[in-house]
């Protein structure tokens, strides 16, 4: 008996949506392979990494298997920046006035969860070459011109506006420092204000110049994790979150502004299964040093990183629902402290 249309359709769609499930478990058992070809890999990685700690002022070399490059870079150094409030054009986050300097493509700490990798791999082939397609953390490129490109930039222009020290890299990795103090060198005597934001010891060094300018700067770091654990396997190259929690509390003895952004905050993972203590424990900490400004983020997915994240955890990571219970919690464990803190939501 001839099928009907109705009955041809019917078929269609279950071999369709069989199709569709057969996509499904084929794309999980790659993804399930290649996580288990990475592992050695990953250990590796861990194994190699070192910590700033470690590093000295003399340090220029790259960490192990990071390619390096250079490119040419247009001034002005200050470009237009998106992290900025909402009546200025910006995403809600108030990070700067609008403006950004950025001076690497890559960094060397290479944070398993950095939302950065997608931009370059998006859109700095063009300057940088193919060492934008390695992972994360694993290129890094700097401007060939960079003392032209100070002294060509006009400081004067963004005199009283924030500019944000920087966006796609830490300002202060031992290859960059010093850059960054000659940047600042040579903005602040002309009043242009920055919010410094790094995850890097090396900021000290600059204290005594950031000092001479207190009312221009404010002095931000970022702290994920109290948890070394995940602290050391999400962020192989960074110090510890107890001695950024120092960072601050070393700049509120030289007066400055102070701030902390909580990001990403991780959902429970083996290392770290209790998220609600994690955030107790940081704002039991912050309570002591009281930041002028507190800002938290849940972990989101951007370009590739979960894939790293969970090639550095070795887990699957579900972050679908997890923004909002975050922000209850940060806020919960905010107020425990008597401190406020603005939540960046997803959406």
């Amino acid at each position: 008996m001839e099928a009907t249309l109705g009955d041809r359709r019917i078929r269609h769609l279950t071999a369709q949506a069989s199709h569709v499930k057969n996509e499904d478990v084929a794309r999980e058992a790659a993804y399930k392979a290649w996580r288990t070809i990475r592992k050695r890999k990953r250990e590796r990685v861990a194994s190699n990494s070192v910590s700033l700690l470690k590093f000295v002022d003399e340090q220029m070399t790259l960490p192990p298997g990071v390619a390096g490059g250079s490119y040419g870079l247009n001034p002005p150094l200050i470009k237009q920046s998106k992290l900025t409030y909402v009546s200025k054009g910006g995403v809600g986050k108030e990070l700067s006035d609008g403006w950004v300097i950025n001076f690497s493509i890559g960094c060397t700490f290479g944070c398993r969860f950095c939302y950065v990798d997608e931009i370059h791999k998006k859109f700095s082939f063009n300057r940088a070459g193919s060492i934008v397609y390695n992972d994360w953390g694993f290129y890094f490129a700097v401007p060939e011109n960079m003392e032209s490109l100070i002294e060509a930039t006009p400081w004067e222009k963004w005199r009283g506006q924030e500019v944000m020290l920087s966006s796609t890299h830490d300002a202060f990795l031992p290859q960059l420092h010093k850059v960054a103090g000659r940047i600042l060198e040579e903005a602040l005597p002309h009043g242009v204000k920055f919010c410094i934001q790094t995850r890097s010891p090396l900021v000290e060094r600059h204290f005594d110049l950031i000092g001479q300018y207190k009312k221009l700067v404010r002095l931000q770091v970022s702290i994920s994790t109290m948890n070394e654990k995940l602290a050391r396997l999400a962020e192989p190259r960074v110090v510890p979150p107890a001695r950024r929690m120092e960072i601050l509390e070393k700049a509120k003895d030289q007066g400055l502004r102070t701030g902390v952004i909580v990001a990403p905050v991780f959902p429970a993972v083996t290392v770290r299964p209790n998220v609600k203590k994690d955030l107790d424990d940081i704002a039991s900490r912050l309570a002591k040093i009281e930041p002028d400004h507190i800002y938290g983020e849940s972990l989101h997915v951007r370009g590739i990183n979960l894939a790293y994240v969970e090639q550095a955890l070795g887990e699957k990571i579900t972050v679908n629902g997890f923004d909002r219970q975050a922000e209850q919690m940060f806020h919960s464990a905010m107020r425990k402290q008597g401190l406020e803190g603005r939540w960046w939501r997803e959406f």
